[in-house]
């Protein structure tokens, strides 16, 4: 049976857009009984509801497998407790229902009036109204006219209505117990086309929250089927597991001299005379393959390798003797033109199936060189253009055509061809290697700040969810219960991501010479300067209420975790915090760096 509310089945429902009604009125009133009506259904009949914890105070989720954009929310409301009403779930919501078994008063009139300041559409519905026709056919007896006594109760409620400066409000009479009859069928068709209205413009709606692709989708589901919640968190968390546990090894190698090792001190966010890093040197330093854990990443290692055709290492078996296998890909280094070891490495990785990409490095000093001496300015871009052709040309004689050459400074590693060198790693490496590679990169500018709160936020919906799974008792401050300890680690991360930390602060302001107070001062969000559990529950707290988008998405896709999760209260509160935790947290790293570099005046 189609669902009166529902939209034409012959529209895909890829193309519709999630729309949001939320049904909202106290005790009573029978709300349940007039989504019932709504759905086409009985009282008796089934009807999917995700319900909330008795703590959880918040809209409880109808469910309609048939028609998965649709989405129904009924919200018990105590006018006694302002955080019960409407204004303050309707931020994602599009259509609000104000139901009543009695008249509207001054309360719903306040609600409507905030809620269609945020442009949202607002119907007034008296229910149980079929009651007060009984009793006014019974007084009335052989004077009864139904049509007039229902025109009257209806002037009724829009005179009080536009009193309170709420004109041209739609209100409907309504007989939960007989959809078929009153003002219901107009409801029904009324809300058919604002539904289909609202369907149009929300049509980017999915690809705008997209976190979870199909497959996992239904491995998550198979796994509810087969062993329930615990089976879930299981399944999610492995997921999380590997996302975070992926390895990632960095192969840099080069001739004796090309500045392997203060390219691997760059990448790894070191100057050449810090703690840990790979000893530079005038002649070649290293004779064995050698390793360099990323301090913040200890998943991500890059290695220095020995220098291609020295006396210890001829080109011939170099892959063999430092243990090719274990490298994920290559970067050859050359601090002026490719040679012949260059050649034959390339050739010889490229057959064994990896990746490798040739780094011109020192391009400062052929920059300043070029400048240097000449009276006329010199065009930055041309000298490196000129450098780039000579080297493809020269590898493409060799037979190596359309391979990437990038042309980079260890010492000015943000600028040249860093960006692309960037890009052309997250095109090509797979996945979850892609991500740990671009966590690993030190915060140079805007657009890893930005690439780096992306890749974080795909993990949030996981975070929220097994936080929220395995959570056993209630946190004060709070009226639903998630693994405040989960997420105190989780967010330490993320400022450890995004160099907000003391010791990323403090070398930045060793590198940019200005005070570490001073980077502090342009911090601007509680989570950017300290976190504890006091803070993370402040921001629960205030989270409450937001991302009903997001959290309709998640329902459409994985509906069973609706039912084991405080009604989803607790997954939208979680996930609306550690969305907003990224969004300050990439804020505040972008001011940092801004102020880290900025000219003094």
């Amino acid at each position: 049976m189609e669902t009166p509310v529902s939209t034409e089945s012959s529209t895909p429902s890829g193309e519709k857009g999630d729309v949001s009604v939320m049904v909202a009125g106290e005790a009573g009133v029978g709300k349940t009984s007039f989504i019932n009506a709504l759905l086409g259904l009985t009282d008796g009949e089934h009807r999917e509801t995700v319900k909330p914890q008795m703590c959880t105070k918040g809209p409880v989720l109808q469910m309609q497998p048939a028609h998965p954009n649709f989405f129904l929310w009924e919200l018990h409301v105590d006018n006694k407790d302002p955080t019960s009403h409407p204004e303050n779930w309707m931020a994602e919501a599009d259509i609000l229902v104000l139901i009543t078994a009695s008249h509207f008063c001054e309360w719903h009139t306040a609600q409507a009036k905030r809620v269609q300041e945020l442009s949202k559409i607002v119907y007034f519905v008296r229910s149980k109204v079929d009651l007060d026709l009984h009793t006014v056919k019974r007084k009335m007896k052989a004077n009864y006219e139904e049509q007039k006594i229902l025109q009257v109760m209806k002037s009724i409620e829009m005179d009080f209505l536009q009193s309170q400066g709420l004109q041209n409000s739609q209100i409907f009479l309504v007989s939960n117990y007989e959809p078929y009859k009153l003002d219901c069928p107009l409801l029904q068709q009324i809300l058919k086309e604002d539904v289909r209205t609202y369907e149009r413009s929300h049509k980017a709606s999915n690809q705008e929250y997209y976190i979870i692709d199909v497959k996992e989708i239904e491995e998550i589901r198979a796994a509810y089927e087969s062993g329930g919640v615990p089976a879930v968190v299981a399944r999610i968390q492995h997921s999380l597991d590997i996302i975070l546990n992926t390895k990632l090894d960095i192969a840099i190698t080069g001739e004796s001299g090309a500045g392997k090792s203060s390219f691997v001190n760059a990448l790894l966010g070191l100057k050449d005379d810090d703690p840990g890093a790979a000893e530079v040197g005038v002649v070649e330093c290293t004779r064995v393959p050698q390793e360099y854990i990323h301090s913040k990443y200890s998943n991500v290692k890059i290695w220095d390798l020995p220098g291609i055709g020295t006396p210890m290492f001829k080109a011939v078996d170099y892959l063999e003797r430092v243990n090719f296998h274990i490298y994920d890909f290559f970067i050859l280094l050359a601090s002026e033109r490719f040679k012949e070891n260059h050649i034959k490495l390339a050739k010889d990785i490229g057959k064994q199936g990896k990746n490798f990409y040739f780094v011109r490095t020192k391009v400062d000093n052929d920059v300043f060189s070029m400048k240097r001496g000449r009276r006329q300015p010199v065009d930055e871009e041309a000298i490196l253009e000129t450098i780039r052709e000579n080297c493809q040309k020269n590898l493409e004689q060799e037979g190596l055509e359309n391979v990437k050459v990038f042309l980079l400074s260890s010492h000015e590693l943000e600028k040249y061809d860093f960006q692309k060198f960037q890009e052309t790693m997250e095109q090509e490496l797979p996945g979850h290697k892609k991500r740990a590679f671009l966590l690993s990169l030190p915060n140079l500018s805007e657009n890893i700040i930005q690439k780096k709160k992306q890749l974080l936020g795909q993990e949030i919906f996981k975070l929220a969810m097994i936080s929220c799974l395995v959570a056993a008792v209630p946190i004060p401050g709070i009226a639903f219960v998630c693994d405040i300890s989960m997420l105190l680690a989780r967010l330490s991360t993320y400022r450890k991501d995004f160099d907000l930390d003391e010791e990323s602060l403090a070398k930045l302001s060793e590198k940019s010479g200005k005070p570490v107070e001073v980077l502090k001062s342009v911090i601007q969000s509680p989570l950017g300067k300290a976190i504890n559990q006091d803070l993370v529950v402040h921001m629960l707290s205030k989270a409450t209420g937001t991302g009903l988008v997001v959290a309709n998405l998640f329902f459409h896709r994985i509906p069973v975790f609706g039912s084991v999760a405080s009604g989803g209260i607790a997954f939208r509160a979680t996930y609306a915090m550690l969305t907003q935790a990224l969004e300050d947290l990439a804020s505040d790293s972008q001011r940092v760096l801004v102020k880290a570099f900025e000219a003094e005046v």
